[in-house]
């Protein structure tokens, strides 16, 4: 686990720890509006989920605020450019508390109508927000997680639904107007243009594999043996296969593209959330851990052959047509739950070792040879296909 990893999950546990605290200082109840004009959306961690909340925000024609991170920031000015942004800059960075508490008092200043909390268990946020606004609170109560208190308007927590349709129930309880289809999204052309450039114009057909799975829980990802075996096969048949990943990942991405014997190319650092965006969109199919490019491309409608292990598909998994979830669906598998804040103690993976490198070049196979899809369609996604 990296130091960002650990340091997050001290951060949880921390935040679990003063739970009590702040729930006793929660205050009275506060009236939520039937029509907000005035929203303060929440979620800090999450590209995927960002992209998810999107189609439902960007339907909103009120004034719209969102508190995130500052690495949502370009994500956001190109999908929401009608939003203001409230960005916090990493939890270890040192400008992290005086621009928390510059955003507090701003609030303070100018407080929204309502505040739709869309974290599931972290209870220091929700807290701090409520108190510096004095708007009523929207969210999740999730089981054994103690946030009631805080909230004005609790929506209950339900495990056996997906993530998109649990974050559309929050924002129909504040208010705030729902999409139940993904996407789409916006590709700026210029990215597009910059985009081929860098990889030297059009030639095959290409296939973008993503080993990474940010800096939440490695457990998520599949081996890079493995991709690097997946980018032998796919480039032996004439395709064009990309690697994908932050700075921080890019020495596993360079061990991918070792081991796959130069069949894939990594694109480590290289690509801003535009150009990512025009990649995912020109692509025949991204094979991905469950992580954010997945959302992408899944909002961007392209072919998706999605990996879960510690996630359950059920939840997660990619909702367009023309996808495919892969799930061992082992006894300890999903291990990474709301209700037990994200955290899990495996050390051995065993859910995605359960993946044989056979049954997602089949998957890969089936996707590419499909017809176009009407991406409204139902999701032409097999589940526990491995069990």
């Amino acid at each position: 686990m990296s130091l960002a990893s650990r340091f997050i999950d001290a951060l949880k546990q921390l935040d679990a720890g003063v739970a009590p605290l702040l729930a006793r200082g929660a205050g009275a109840s506060r009236e939520v509006p039937d029509h907000p004009r005035d929203a303060l959306v929440v979620r800090l961690w999450g590209l995927g989920n960002l992209a998810l909340l999107t189609p439902s925000l960007a339907r909103f024609d009120g004034r719209l605020r969102v508190f995130t991170l500052e690495r949502h920031r370009a994500f956001l000015r190109t999908q929401l450019p009608h939003a203001e942004l409230l960005t916090l800059p990493e939890p270890h960075d040192p400008r992290w508390l005086p621009r928390l508490v510059s955003h507090l008092r701003a609030l303070r200043a100018d407080p929204p109508e309502v505040v739709v909390e869309l974290e599931t268990f972290l209870h220091a946020p929700l807290a701090l927000l409520r108190r510096a606004s004095r708007a009523p609170c929207v969210g999740l109560d999730t089981p054994g997680q103690r946030r009631s208190a805080l909230l004005d308007r609790g929506v209950r927590f339900d495990a056996t639904e997906h993530v998109a349709l649990r974050f559309a129930r929050v924002l129909a309880a504040a208010g705030l107007p729902t999409s139940a289809t993904p996407g789409p999204l916006h590709v700026p052309r210029t990215a597009r243009r910059r985009l081929d450039a860098l990889l030297g114009g059009r030639g095959a057909e290409r296939i973008v594999l993503h080993p990474g799975s940010g800096d939440h829980f490695p457990g998520r990802r599949w081996p890079p043996e493995r991709f690097a075996e997946l980018a032998r096969a796919l480039a032996a048949q004439g395709h064009q296969v990309l690697l994908t990943g932050t700075r921080g990942e890019a020495a596993l991405l360079r061990r991918v593209e070792r081991l796959s014997g130069g069949a894939a190319r990594s694109l480590a650092g290289a690509l801003q959330i535009d150009t990512l965006l025009a990649l995912l969109d020109d692509a025949a199919l991204l094979v991905s851990n469950d992580t954010g490019p997945l959302h992408l491309a899944d909002a961007l409608h392209t072919a998706c052959v999605a990996l879960y292990g510690p996630n359950t598909p059920h939840r997660y998994g990619p909702r367009g047509a023309h996808t495919r979830a892969l799930f061992a669906d082992l006894p300890c598998s999903p291990c990474l739950d709301d209700r037990g804040r994200k955290r899990s103690s495996c050390a051995h993976f065993a859910c995605m070792q359960a993946l044989p490198v056979s049954a997602v070049l089949h998957a890969c196979h089936a996707l590419l040879r499909a017809p176009a899809t009407n991406p409204t369609s139902t999701p032409d996604t097999e589940l526990h296909e491995l069990a």
